[in-house]
């Protein structure tokens, strides 16, 4: 029996698709949102998504259009947000691209984004949201669509060949797509007092590895990196990232990448940035995506059960206990919240999707952990228990409890 996706693709994608396949344009034009193109930021309306066309050697995966997502707020405060969607390995990875029928079809529904999903803005919500709750509301965001399969840092065009002598075109843009889009950022998002940088599952990923070169550029701002569901564990990131991407990861970052690629990410950073940077980090327990993608670059079989979802939680949960007690400017939110009884996986990424405004942790919501930290600037960690050896299948329970019953400290570092 073939895997099922995690709800937050499969869910959302069914419900969008099987909208647009009711045929009826009207509805189409309210369910899908669309940005404004508006050629100058001062000129956007606030709260509404616009998109920017960049210059430079700008695409996607398959050769399509790439852009820039901007959003106006009231304050002097930026995000500059890294998308997720998957990644591409390999050649096998690489032809296979995600794909709304795939999905339909009960099919694995792909590796990465090959182009900027068209209903990309439809399924923004969390810190991207136009809601009161939202306490970044008022942030001005700059949006970095992902469609390269390359966590953004790929300089490659490759050539895979294919059975019938053919060859598959792979565009390894990442660098260029972001290079592109944060002289647009540099220009228009200037003397922040705060800047977040921050990203979601490949993204994640994505917003460590630029956030040295960012920060750079904002030396009087203070400075916080979030990585929301960031954690693949795999030797051969090494050899990923040079030989297929051609990142030349070390010369562009300062530090080599790791089996641990985005603990790398985060202990090189905290060396080379500013000593005031706050590293945060959100996990939930047993990631249901990030198993199935882990099996899969490791070569094991991509159906996962119960132990590989536990497997996976122990080298996430030794790998931020190391974090913590090394790094003082580091923090995180672990959760086992929506826990799947049954499958015994949780589910994936919390920063745009409105489960941030639902997820609780010894009686913290997720939200409100980020606020307290960036707005308030009141660090402290959340599920702290969480981080002892997590249970084999069928020995899980719930755990609930203040922050510090369960390990964390609220309120201080």
């Amino acid at each position: 029996m073939k895997r099922k996706t995690g709800k937050w693709l499969k869910i959302s994608l069914v419900a969008l698709l099987a909208i647009i396949l009711a045929g009826a344009g009207v509805v189409y034009a309210f369910v899908i949102k669309r940005p404004t193109q508006i050629a100058e930021y001062a000129d956007t309306k606030p709260h509404k998504w616009n998109r920017v066309e960049l210059g430079g050697n700008v695409r996607s995966s398959d050769g399509s259009e790439y852009y820039l997502l901007t959003k106006k707020g009231s304050s002097r405060n930026w995000i500059i947000f890294f998308s997720g969607g998957g990644v591409s390995w390999d050649a096998p990875s690489a032809a296979n691209p995600m794909k709304i029928t795939n999905i339909l079809t009960g099919k694995d529904p792909g590796n990465y984004f090959a182009s900027v999903p068209f209903y990309m803005l439809t399924l923004l919500d969390g810190i991207m949201a136009d809601r009161p709750e939202n306490p970044f509301r008022e942030w001005n965001v700059a949006y970095i669509p992902y469609s390269t399969g390359d966590f953004h840092i790929g300089n490659r065009i490759a050539k895979y060949p294919e059975k019938d002598g053919s060859s598959l075109i792979v565009n390894y843009n990442g660098k260029n797509n972001v290079q592109s889009s944060l002289d647009w950022i540099y220009e228009h998002a200037v003397q922040p007092d705060k800047l977040l940088i921050a990203g979601e599952s490949a993204g994640g990923f994505g917003s460590a590895f630029w956030a040295r070169e960012i920060a750079g550029h904002y030396k009087d701002a203070e400075i916080y990196q979030y990585s929301d569901s960031s954690f693949l564990y795999s030797d051969k990131w090494p050899g990923i990232v040079d030989n297929e991407w051609h990142a030349d990861f070390k010369e562009n970052f300062g530090y080599p990448a790791a089996a641990d690629l985005i603990g790398a990410a985060v202990r090189g950073n905290s060396r080379q940035m500013a000593d005031g940077t706050v590293f945060l980090q959100s996990y939930s327990l047993y990631d249901e995506i990030l198993t199935h993608f882990e099996n899969k670059i490791n070569d094991k079989a991509p159906v996962s059960s119960q132990s590989d979802a536990a497997a996976w939680s122990r080298r996430m949960t030794s790998a931020v206990r190391e974090l913590a007690e090394t790094l003082p400017n580091y923090v995180y939110f672990v959760t086992d919240d929506g826990l799947d009884a049954k499958k015994g996986t949780t589910s994936h990424t919390f920063a745009t999707r409105d489960v941030l405004f639902k997820t609780e942790e010894d009686g913290v919501r997720l939200a409100d952990w980020l606020d307290d930290i960036i707005n308030k600037r009141q660090k402290y960690s959340v599920g702290g228990k969480l981080l002892s050896a997590p249970a084999d299948e069928g020995e899980r329970t719930e755990k609930k409890g203040t922050p510090e019953e369960n390990g964390g400290t609220k309120g201080g570092e």
